[in-house]
């Protein structure tokens, strides 16, 4: 059976792994690097070093958030967020681990939130109470999290 990776991409973004039965297996934020005050990126061998502990290779399928710059986002940023976006993705291709991406509207419209991480954060508390989800930070973690439990649960006939 196969194990769903769900990503909330960006610097505060993590990575939630769900075995067949949706039980999760593995919640971890995604790895940075920095480089001076401005300058950041997903550290994308430590998240492949992630993904290759949890998976043992076992057969897994990834469900990425598709997001875009905010309007009114500074160029920097956008660029950076990017950039860790790009990392996150190669990854994926490289371990040759199927990629679907997936709005925040459809998902979070899927499980009845709006864009309210803090009711992201309380949803995804609900769902997983041993998950370690205790900070208000913690708002990437639960998004993944969430985006994996999506795609275990919604008919398969649901289009992203």
């Amino acid at each position: 059976m196969t194990l769903i990776v769900g990503i909330d991409p960006g610097l505060t973004g993590a990575v939630a792994v769900l075995d067949p039965a949706g039980e999760l297996e593995r919640l971890a934020d995604l790895p940075v690097i920095r480089a001076g005050r401005r300058l950041a990126w997903v550290d994308g061998g430590a998240l492949q070093s992630i993904l290759i502990e949890v998976l043992q290779g076992r057969p897994a399928r990834a469900i990425v958030e598709r997001v875009s710059a905010m309007p009114r986002q500074g160029v920097a940023s956008a660029f950076n967020f990017g950039v860790g976006f790009g990392s996150v993705l190669a990854v994926l291709q490289t371990m040759h681990i199927g990629v679907e991406l997936v709005t925040p509207g459809v998902w979070k419209r899927g499980l009845g939130l709006s864009s309210d991480k803090r009711a992201s954060l309380d949803k995804a508390r609900l769902l997983y109470p041993g998950a370690e989800l205790h900070l208000a930070k913690h708002e990437g973690r639960a998004e993944a999290l969430l985006l994996a439990y999506w795609a275990h649960y919604r008919p398969r006939s649901a289009a992203a």
